[in-house]
């Protein structure tokens, strides 16, 4: 009985993943592709293959060998992501949910990250408004929030744009390590609600995986545009390490920058995860205990 219910558990991850990553590769259609030559009047869509191509001059292009391709690609990267969130993410942050909560977050996850999002760009026009530059322009995916509010047809993870700061000043760097630091920020102080107050399960798990995007956007944005990937591995990120290029205006030592990244790091995870906290108090313990008795 208990072989057969984690085959059903198993098949209901994989079918999740593969609707989600349908639905992902089918979104792609709408953000441009502008790997290989490009020539103005044809654009491509899709991601990482292009599967869409538009002619000012001619019909629209579907390639459905990409598109499969595509779909395969998005199907393989959120099984990677919902294993990992259910067996080691999850569990290393003392959430314990069922099936439904999972499915539940699996839907909120796109939404939740975009929140995150949402407080990254705001960090940026926040610190770089206070420091003395004038915001210009911000959007979030499609949403032009600055200066007016409107969708647009062209999509971007977050751009935010800043006048007045001169490049390689404080000023400036302040405003680059602002999104990352506004985010981690954020994640302590959600740690720190979850920490003093009880709410019930799906909210709990909710402001949890909200705080998990905020935990890793420094380490993330610092480390993966590093060695050639985006500030989400596969979105974001285009103007490489934007945190470790602010602490450099700002002039902060590369290794005390990376050691303050681990602490902060190490110091969300302890404070997200009970059971973390729990076994690092335990080995604490038993260290003072077996001095004592050496003594």
């Amino acid at each position: 009985m208990i072989e057969l219910q984690n085959r059903t558990v198993q098949l209901k991850l994989i079918l999740g993943a593969i609707i989600c990553g349908f639905l992902a590769s089918l979104g792609t259609g709408t953000i441009i592709n502008e790997s290989g030559m490009s020539i103005p009047e044809v654009k491509r869509y899709g991601y990482p293959l292009a599967w869409l191509v538009t002619n000012l001059n001619g019909p629209t292009e579907y390639v459905l060998v990409n598109l499969v391709m595509d779909t395969a690609f998005w199907i393989i990267i959120l099984l990677v992501t919902f294993t990992f969130l259910e067996k080691i993410a999850f569990p290393s942050l003392g959430i314990a949910i069922d099936r439904k909560l999972f499915l539940l977050l699996a839907i909120l996850f796109i939404p939740l990250g975009l929140v995150m999002d949402f407080v990254h760009e705001s960090g940026h026009a926040v610190w770089g408004t206070a420091v003395g530059g004038r915001l210009i322009y911000m959007k979030i995916t499609y949403l032009e929030i600055y200066p007016r509010l409107h969708i647009s047809p062209q999509f971007c993870l977050g751009c935010v744009n800043v006048n007045g700061l001169a490049y390689d000043s404080v000023a400036y760097g302040l405003m680059l390590l602002g999104g990352s630091m506004t985010t981690n920020i954020a994640s302590w102080i959600l740690g720190l609600i979850l920490f003093k107050t009880s709410f019930g399960d799906k909210t709990q798990i909710a402001l949890k995986v909200l705080g998990l995007f905020g935990i890793l956007d420094l380490p993330f944005y610092v480390v993966f545009p590093q060695v050639g990937l985006g500030h989400w591995i596969f979105l974001g990120g285009g103007c490489g390490p934007e945190p470790l290029k602010g602490a450099r205006m700002i002039g902060v030592p590369d290794p005390v920058f990376y050691l303050i990244i681990a602490l902060s790091t190490f110091g969300l995870v302890l404070l997200y995860s009970k059971t973390l906290r729990e076994s690092v108090s335990n080995r604490i313990k038993t260290l003072f205990r077996w001095k004592k008795k050496k003594v």
